[in-house]
């Protein structure tokens, strides 16, 4: 059976998910929109969901780290990579400001997916990304491995901007609203005994 894995690229993901207007999808079950993407016979062998938690704001580090939880539940490999705080002269204030900017997450996608491809681990890798870093790697996995299918599975609304790193794959796609729509988690997501280890944040809801 072939054996198919899914690499998440978290924010490049929200973000899609942000544009859409529809706050219902960001409680997206990634290992349920991994198993959306199997073709006969193929199995599902990890789904990993690349992310950086925003530690400076409260809220917002609430409802990701519930939302962590919940994808831990389903079996979904969470990597966690940093924001550092950067000066940079903003034109709009005439002044340097500060911003937060994420570190590591495209450099641990890339040395997770090759680790998998070398140790024989897929035959299949699908990308959730529109990231053009990541080019890069799917030139060096075509090249490398060249009986691995790489498909790119843009995010919703973001096929133009990754034409480039489609054109380096196999198979793209583009997810619609309607996939997302039907890979949902539960309101309230249970352990093994029933306990409630996580919620939808109030803001999700419809």
């Amino acid at each position: 059976m072939p054996k198919v894995s899914c690499y998440i690229d978290g924010f490049n993901l929200y973000h899609a998910i942000r544009a859409l207007g529809r706050p219902e999808l960001k409680w997206l079950n990634l290992k349920a929109l991994g198993n959306s993407f199997l073709e006969k016979n193929d199995t599902l062998v990890s789904v990993t969901y690349f992310t950086a938690p925003m530690v400076w704001e409260p809220e917002k580090y609430h409802r990701h780290m519930e939302y962590i939880t919940a994808l831990k539940s389903t079996g979904v490999d969470v990597v966690k990579s940093r924001f550092l705080k950067t000066n940079k002269y903003c034109k709009g204030f005439e002044r340097y400001c500060h911003f937060h900017e994420e570190k590591q997450t495209d450099v641990a996608f890339a040395v997770r997916v090759l680790r998998d491809a070398h140790l024989g681990l897929m035959d299949r890798a699908i990308f959730i990304t529109a990231d053009s870093d990541q080019i890069p790697t799917v030139r060096e996995l075509t090249e490398s491995f060249p009986t691995l299918v790489v498909h790119i599975a843009a995010p919703p609304g973001r096929m133009r901007e990754a034409r480039e790193l489609c054109d380096a794959a196999n198979k793209r796609s583009e997810i619609t609203a309607g996939r997302l729509a039907s890979c949902l988690l539960p309101r309230n997501v249970t352990d093994d005994t029933g306990r409630i280890i996580a919620r939808c944040p109030a803001s999700y809801q419809l």
